[in-house]
């Protein structure tokens, strides 16, 4: 066992998070402007004339468009401000571990390594999104600069019926 991989996080691996439900569900406006931002104008988004004859049958949200799902309802507090005027904030808010609970390391910095993305299918216009998260796995690796501990972190979108729309998989290096 290594300095950083203690018990404590040990018991980490394997956590899930609560189903969460993501504030609104795909909408129309939100889709538009995605596909606008990643420059993808397939008329599978928007088009529903076009759409109608394909195997979509009406409009779908871009591949990756869950996984931009989960941000603070309307008139929540604002973390970042919240956090401001303490001194030990670390920039690190709870959003970045999509509901689980955050590792007991102090001082730790984290850089997100590598992302992967799964597609099961495409999220459609007006369908509400379910996303839960779950600590895959956790390991220490000694580096160049000493010991890391990465942290693998798996998150589910699913539909209303529990099918899987994508999986999201994000290791974080921390040391």
């Amino acid at each position: 066992m290594g300095a950083l991989l203690t018990p404590e996080i040990e018991k980490y691996i394997g956590l899930e998070s609560e189903p969460q439900l993501a504030c609104e569900p795909v909408e129309k406006g939100a889709v538009r402007r995605h596909a606008q931002a990643v420059m993808d104008p397939d008329p599978i988004y928007m088009d529903e004339a076009y759409v109608r004859d394909t195997r979509y049958g009406k409009p779908v949200a871009p591949p990756l468009f869950p996984v931009t799902m989960l941000r603070a309802p309307f008139g929540s507090p604002d973390l970042v401000t919240e956090r401001a005027k303490n001194a030990y904030f670390d920039g690190i808010l709870d959003t970045t571990s999509l509901g689980l609970p955050r590792l007991p390391l102090v001082n730790s910095s984290q850089l997100t390594g590598t992302v992967e993305v799964e597609l099961y299918r495409y999220a459609e216009h007006g369908e509400a999104v379910w996303v839960q998260s779950r600590y895959r796995d956790i390991y220490e690796r000694e580096t160049s600069r000493g010991l890391l501990l990465f942290v693998i972190i798996e998150t589910d979108f699913r539909d209303a019926a529990g099918g899987l729309i994508c999986r999201f998989t994000k290791v974080q290096a921390r040391g």
